[in-house]
């Protein structure tokens, strides 16, 4: 599995902001179909579920923050 996550709407906003790059409705579609990498809210659940699990902790939205923030503060 690789480590590159993407952006797809940043992408697609880099090739239309390139000159030297056709972006035909094609390469569009074929962006807009790739799959997640992953599910942001699935991550923040197990991660919720381990931490109450193993430390009986709960609600803390830290966890949410860190997640959807993709690590950079």
């Amino acid at each position: 599995m690789s480590n590159d996550l993407i952006n797809r709407s940043a992408l697609m906003q880099s090739l239309r902001n390139n000159v030297l790059v056709d972006v035909t409705q094609n390469l569009e579609q074929a962006i807009a179909e790739q799959p997640a990498a992953y599910d942001m809210d699935k991550v923040v659940e197990r991660l919720e579920d381990y931490l109450f699990e193993k430390y009986c902790v709960e609600g803390d939205t830290k966890i949410d923050e860190i997640v959807k923030s993709g690590g950079i503060d």
